[in-house]
Order: C-alpha cells, then structure tokens, then sequence
C-alpha cells in the first residue's frame, strides 16, 4: 500500500520529534499554524537546543533525490521567507526578542519497508531580510 504524500509527511513529523529529543532538543511547539496578521503557513517544530530557539523545517520524502533535489532543498527562498515571517511574529508574540534564535532542516527519506533516515542540518540557513518587513 502507497502512503499519500500527506502520510508521508505526517510519519516524518511525528517520528522527527522523537528524533530530536534524542539529539538533546526539547520540543515546546508543533505545528504552529498562522498567527495574527499572517495569511498562510506552519512551523512544523520549534524547540530548544541548548540556549538555541530553533524553528525547524521537516521535509520528509520517499526518495534521497526527487523532483525538488534532495528533502532539504526543497526549503527554498519563498519557503525560506515564510517561515520567517512566522518565526518573527512567534518571537514577538512571546517576547523572545532577547533569545538567540536559528532555523534547522530535518530531511527525512522514508524508505519502502518504511524505515527513516534522518539527517539534521543545524543553523541550514538565515532569516531571509525581506521577511523581516511584516
């Protein structure tokens, strides 16, 4: 039986935060939906590592290499942009204007027996300036 991309990507999610709490991040938010003045998107995690507050992306895929590259590649600029509009009104609403903050990528490959493959890119890229214009 085929999973649905949906499937996929909720298997990815849900076995990620696992993951991550075994990495040493302790998880405090998933799937944080729009905010208050924002039109669309998800932050799929956000979690502490250390004095980090990190707003994490999980792409998870059924092959290493697909149509969009490789899972983490497919973060690209206009999602790059989005989710950093909703990281900067999640720090706003929290008053987290004073943590040092970063994004992280999970690319996870969910292969035919249905075993997952994880890899954590840490810091994978900054806030995109245009964003930052609410």
């Amino acid at each position: 039986m085929t999973d649905t991309r949906k499937e996929t990507g909720a298997a990815g999610e849900l076995e990620t935060q696992a993951f991550l709490e075994a990495q040493g991040y302790r998880v405090v938010d998933v799937n944080i939906r729009p905010l208050e003045g924002m039109a669309r998107g998800e932050i799929d995690m956000i979690a502490w590592d250390g004095e980090y507050l990190a707003f994490i992306e999980v792409k998870t895929r059924r092959t290493e290499i697909g149509a969009q590259g490789s899972p983490a590649e497919a973060v690209d600029l206009r999602k790059r942009r989005q989710l950093t509009k909703l990281a900067l009104a999640y720090v706003a609403k929290h008053n987290l204007d004073d943590v040092p903050c970063r994004f992280d990528v999970v690319a996870v490959v969910r292969r035919p027996n249905r075993t997952l493959t994880f890899t954590l890119l840490r810091d994978a890229f900054t806030a995109e300036p245009e964003a930052a214009q609410i």
